[in-house]
């Protein structure tokens, strides 16, 4: 599985796993994925729990990560991903290529911008259709902002991610052999669909809707709701299948809430794609933490979990 490496990342993950820490509201969600995976072979989560986040902030009760690499994800607001061109030059050499051409792309310069490249691979028997790349790219005074905030805790961040990623590592989980997987998540601010095939990230959609929407009691703006994630979707996969037609996608996995009720049916209804709740379990090591084996708490840890994941990478 490729691993978006951005380029404010400190070290690579130790022997101990990674720590990750995702906002939510007013809390931080923590989860741990060890370095060394289960006797079944997966990978082990070790922690999943959540703290106000000026507790967090204080350093007080995460004596026991000092020693951790740690990784948080930036908002949705906070990065851009743009999909290009690969240059014509040897993979190691795409970030030089790409930096002065990205200035076209960018409302800010880019000297102020950090920025990483993601390959999104074509098949070999197609190898006339065009090789595009994602980059994803920040501001600098972005970063050092996060960076800062990590200042009291004492916690050593070493990687800087994006929720797209994170969702892109329990999509790869998810996905049966020799198909695409789609993954949608939804939190108090939007919704965010991906697709991987074969662990890389093919396409993904931000999906101006938010939980409390969907929750409306107002039967007929929750039904005007559905149908728009519904086009957003059905969209996405459209344009998937005209660029990559060598990806059949098996499954649409919904991370589970309450406040989505109704919604599952409605899209397993309406879409030719097949249609579950998102489970992990059997997918990831969850005794140190049983809890999680339950679906709806997996979806509030979610991308915390997939953030995490990057120690698989």
């Amino acid at each position: 599985m490729t691993a978006l490496h951005i380029p404010f990342t400190k070290r690579s993950t130790e022997k101990s796993g990674l720590l990750a820490v995702a906002s939510s509201g007013g809390n931080c969600l923590l989860v741990h994925v060890a370095y060394r995976r289960s006797d079944a072979g997966l990978p082990r989560i070790t922690a999943a729990y959540k703290i106000p986040a000026a507790e967090f902030a204080s350093g007080s009760k995460l004596s026991r990560w000092k020693k951790t690499p740690v990784t948080t994800l930036l908002d949705m607001g906070e990065h851009q991903i743009l999909q290009v061109e690969a240059p014509q030059v040897p993979r190691p050499e795409w970030k030089t290529a790409l930096q002065w051409s990205l200035q076209d792309h960018l409302d800010f310069p880019v000297a102020n911008a950090s920025f990483d490249v993601l390959d999104i691979p074509v098949e070999a028997h197609m190898s006339g259709r065009q090789h595009m790349v994602y980059v994803v790219v920040a501001k600098n005074e972005t970063i050092q902002s996060v960076m800062k905030s990590f200042d009291s805790t004492g916690l050593d961040l070493a990687i800087i991610d994006t929720p797209e990623m994170a969702l892109r590592n329990v999509s790869a989980l998810l996905e049966m052999p020799n198909q695409g997987q789609a993954c949608l998540h939804f939190d108090n601010d939007k919704g965010l669909m991906v697709v991987t095939f074969r662990g890389e990230l093919y396409d993904f959609r931000s999906i101006n809707i938010s939980l409390k929407q969907l929750n409306s009691d107002d039967e007929d703006q929750k039904k005007q709701l559905f149908e728009r994630v519904n086009l957003e979707l059905q969209r996405t996969f459209d344009a998937l299948d005209r660029q990559y037609g060598f990806i059949h996608i098996g499954r649409l996995s919904i991370a589970h809430r309450n406040e989505l009720s109704g919604l599952p049916k409605y899209l397993k209804d309406n879409l030719y794609v097949p249609v579950d709740l998102l489970n992990l379990q059997g997918k990831l090591d969850m005794r140190d933490c049983p809890s999680l084996q339950q679906p709806m708490r997996q979806s509030r840890y979610l991308l915390a979990i997939g953030a995490a994941l990057r120690s698989e990478s």
